[in-house]
């Protein structure tokens, strides 16, 4: 099932520092929303105010009418939250298997305990997460590489390990930050493919951080854009692109 997030009136200061400022904006299920906007606008706090790393001074976040400001951070993903980061938090020196099975951790219903002991529930738990993992790097694209340690692979390799880490916990929300950053053209092109098959294959709601605004026109349904912590427009890709508010708001008032 994919995620009805809604964000309302999301405010949020450091000290004396306002990153966000009263932010409004609904993803609907199963669809592609794109957060865009320059350097320091907001895009990564508000990332990290839906994922529990943040807490918001103000508003409210939910997924499907649950309160996420009320879950732990590490609960996250008990309610369907799944993300990337803008800078790899990959394991280098194990596998891309190894890191995949990774994403499981926090999914999994066995104990401390069970695992420790090696109780028949716990090995029957581990053989299907490994599976399942196996199921996910082949989904990816990443089974010619499952035993390759992460750290020897190129860059888009190791983005497309991190996406398959985030999927192992079957979220309805995945969110991907700046996962184009430092690909090149057909790097790109692949990737938003892959990312609009995902979504439509597992019913998945994405949200994305993206500056390679060819990327955004390719994949999203709705893109929602920052500036100085506030939304300055929304809308279908197309008409967001020649919003002459959106243009200022890359270009400067002189454009």
């Amino acid at each position: 099932m994919s995620a009805h997030l809604e964000v309302k009136a999301v405010s949020l200061h450091f000290g004396g520092l306002q990153v966000l400022s009263g932010l409004s904006f609904s993803v609907q299920p199963g669809t592609v929303c794109a957060l865009i906007g320059p350097n320091g606008a907001g895009k990564t706090s508000l990332f990290n105010c839906i994922s529990r790393l943040y807490r918001p001074s103000n508003g409210a976040i939910t997924i499907n009418a649950i309160d996420v400001l009320a879950v732990r951070a590490h609960d996250a993903v008990r309610i369907g939250i799944a993300r990337t980061f803008q800078n790899l938090a990959l394991f280098g020196t194990l596998t891309v298997r190894e890191n995949v099975l990774a994403g499981a951790h926090g999914a999994t219903s066995s104990g401390m305990v069970a695992d420790l002991l090696r109780l028949p529930r716990a090995r029957r738990e581990m053989q299907a997460t490994r599976a399942k993992a196996d199921a996910v790097i082949d989904e990816i694209g990443l089974t010619h590489v499952a035993e390759t340690t992460v750290s020897s692979l190129p860059f888009g390799t190791q983005k497309r390990v991190e996406l398959a880490r985030a999927l192992m916990s079957d979220p309805q929300l995945l969110m991907l930050d700046e996962p184009a950053n430092g690909l090149d053209h057909s790097e790109v092109e692949e990737l938003a493919q892959l990312v609009r098959d995902i979504a439509e294959r597992r019913d998945l709601t994405v949200l994305l951080v993206e500056h390679h605004i060819g990327m955004v026109m390719t994949v999203a349904d709705h893109v929602v854009v920052l500036d100085a912590g506030r939304k300055v427009a929304e809308g279908d890709p197309q008409s967001v692109v020649n919003n002459p508010d959106v243009i200022r708001a890359y270009l400067g008032k002189a454009a």
